[in-house]
């Protein structure tokens, strides 16, 4: 009988030794997924500036200038609807997402999400540049359309550079981020039990 009322307490403490751990994990990764949305939130809100000032400096200059300028300015709008509207939807997805109903996997796997589309996206800017050059070399044979891809040519290699900057940078923060949480947070054991040690 002693022996099985020692079982039974040892099966408790160890039951309330686990679910500490797991409540001790999850208030971990929840301060780390809430620093990984507030970077993502910053990029949105730099994104979003940055395309109403092209917007408005885009339009002005579509409506007052001429030749390749006003082709250029031309571009810069349209380009800048575009990264409005993904900072727009980015920031509204964002507001949707519920912290506290979400697992520790699930935030970081919401983390990675975030991390590998910035490093995508990098991939994908190189590519506009490279687009936006190619147009510039060509407006030098295509005497018809000179202007017109001359304008294009250095607005997509602009805003192409921009993004790769901004989207090279992000990843960078993001994955500073993670590294940080993972070397800072360990599970150690010890004859008292199981312990998560969080580094400053």
């Amino acid at each position: 009988m002693h022996n099985i009322s020692y079982l039974k307490k040892m099966a408790l403490l160890s039951f309330f030794m686990v679910m500490s751990f797991q409540f001790l994990v999850a208030q971990d990764h929840t301060a780390f997924f809430e620093r990984s949305s507030s970077i993502n939130k910053s990029g949105m809100y730099l994104l979003g500036g940055w395309a109403i000032a092209n917007l408005t400096l885009g339009t002005y200059g579509w409506i007052n200038e001429k030749g390749s300028k006003m082709y250029f300015h031309q571009m810069n709008t349209a380009w800048n609807v575009v990264n409005l509207a993904i900072a727009g939807y980015a920031m509204w997805e964002m507001t949707g997402i519920n912290v506290t109903g979400m697992s520790p996997d699930e935030m970081m796997k919401q983390h990675m999400r975030s991390e590998n589309l910035y490093l995508i996206n990098a991939g994908l800017d190189i590519l506009y540049v490279a687009g936006g050059a190619w147009m510039l070399h060509a407006s030098k044979s295509n005497e018809k359309r000179h202007d017109l891809l001359k304008g294009y040519g250095r607005s997509v290699m602009l805003q192409g550079a921009f993004l790769f900057a901004f989207d090279l940078t992000k990843f960078a923060i993001q994955y500073n981020n993670r590294m940080d949480f993972l070397n800072n947070t360990k599970v150690s054991f010890s004859p008292t039990g199981l312990s998560l040690v969080i580094g400053l």
